[in-house]
């Protein structure tokens, strides 16, 4: 019940601050730009939004929230609750994947997919990897400018290979190592490599996993002052 507890509070948090009224407006503009593509370039430009925006967003506004948490002295109050750093964590990579589901299905409908069911794994480990890596990044700095110091790595490691291989540039089955390449074969609806592209996945989701619990954990014991 408090892990149930805890999800609602970081979806009541988010609907706060108005990440869902943005979600929202991401929506909007990107159907606009869809409508100027056709055939199998607008599938591939609505297939690289979905990995980059709705399975990507936790990375970008899991660090605001953080900060937001620090700056309020909210983290204070959860250090000395009874929500672990598993909980912590968990919370905050649910209550991002829920909405990036809903807002990576509504555009993928914009284009298409072979399996939607593949497709919405592929938005959903997306989101918890990218979440991770927002909760690495902001458990570590005190300031938003930091932060988006901090995520531009991520973003190039996660981003570039992805799309290279979406667009076709390079298409040996090893690129399925990388995780943004797994999710974007799962996104495409893809079954041929579906055990490659699972296994990546999962091995990379419990790696960034292990960072990102040392990283609340620390912040737990360390828990300071930010300036927005």
């Amino acid at each position: 019940m408090r892990k149930i507890n805890i999800i609602k509070g970081d979806i009541m948090f988010q609907w706060k601050y108005g990440f869902y009224m943005l979600y929202a407006l991401v929506l909007i503009v990107y159907m606009i730009i869809f409508s100027f593509f056709e055939g199998d370039i607008r599938n591939t430009v609505v297939a690289c939004c979905v990995y980059s925006d709705p399975a990507a967003m936790g990375m970008f506004f899991m660090g605001a929230i953080i900060l937001l948490e620090k700056s309020q002295r909210i983290t204070n109050t959860i250090v000395i609750s009874p929500v672990t750093p598993h909980e912590y964590i968990w919370g905050k990579a649910i209550a991002f994947a829920i909405i990036s589901e809903i807002v990576g299905v509504i555009l993928i409908y914009q284009g298409s997919t072979d399996n939607l069911l593949l497709c919405m794994l592929g938005i959903l480990f997306g989101s918890v990897i990218f979440s991770l890596c927002g909760i690495i990044v902001g458990t570590h700095v005190n300031g938003l400018n930091q932060y988006i110091v901090g995520t531009i790595p991520f973003e190039v490691v996660g981003f570039v290979p992805a799309i290279i291989y979406k667009i076709g540039w390079v298409q040996s089955n090893l690129m399925l190592i990388h995780p943004g390449c797994a999710a974007m074969e799962l996104i495409d609806g893809k079954a041929q490599n579906l055990a490659l592209a699972l296994v990546s996945l999962f091995v990379w989701t419990g790696l960034i996993y292990v960072i990102a619990y040392k990283s609340v954990k620390k912040m737990y014991g360390h828990v300071g002052v930010v300036k927005l």
